[in-house]
């Protein structure tokens, strides 16, 4: 029944132009900004931010109604949701990865690999902390009243780096002498304990939440 739910989840949300603008945004940007992996970084962003995306169509097509009334534990639909929204996740990355080849190809450069995998994994981590966030929030009240958590992650990292530019309290040497292996670990330990936990804690909420 889970992936059934995502099937109709995606097929509910994802073919909408305002869900598809943002793909395209991440072609933009990996065009326009000749910084490589700053593609890779959008469509991490972009994802973060469309995850509310499906909580929007329940409210305007009553769909949390239909749920209610549907042979399908709410635990399929909460597991369902989240993998809808990963999968969004791989389609971004995808279109990134391949926006960000094509450009260093037409540019004559080289992307290094070791720039690819640290990418994936510091986007893997901006998913994982929305997900942790957001998910919990928007199953437990929907999007009306917890629209405005979408923008709780990415104004937090803003302000973690503007804190952190203000009062150097990390150095960026000290980040530098990180090696490769622990930082893309941290960043999908990161991401991983995001997912779970917040697909657990929504899981938790929904179940308890009325719908009508």
């Amino acid at each position: 029944m889970t992936f059934a739910f995502t099937r109709f989840d995606l097929m509910s949300w994802f073919p909408r132009r305002q869900t598809l603008l943002p793909l395209a945004f991440i072609v933009i940007v990996g065009i326009a900004l000749p910084v490589p992996g700053m593609a890779i970084a959008a469509s991490a962003f972009v994802t973060s931010l469309m995850l509310s995306t499906p909580f929007l169509g329940d409210e305007r097509d009553r769909l949390d109604t239909l749920y209610g009334v549907l042979p399908i534990s709410r635990r399929a639909i909460v597991v369902g949701r989240a993998l809808s929204i990963l999968l969004y996740g791989v389609v971004a990355m995808t279109i990134a990865t391949v926006t960000t080849l094509s450009v260093a190809a037409i540019r004559g450069t080289t992307i290094a690999p070791e720039l690819l995998m640290t990418g994936y994994a510091a986007s893997f981590a901006i998913i994982g902390l929305p997900v942790g966030v957001q998910l919990p929030v928007l199953f437990r009240i929907g999007y009306s009243r917890g629209r405005l958590v979408v923008y709780a992650p990415v104004l937090l990292i803003a302000g973690a780096a503007w804190i952190n530019q203000a009062t150097s309290v990390i150095d960026g040497d000290i980040i530098n002498t990180i090696p490769l292996e622990v930082g893309v670990g941290a960043c999908v330990a990161i991401g991983t304990l995001g997912i779970i936990t917040g697909t657990l804690l929504a899981v938790r909420l929904y179940t308890t939440r009325e719908l009508r």
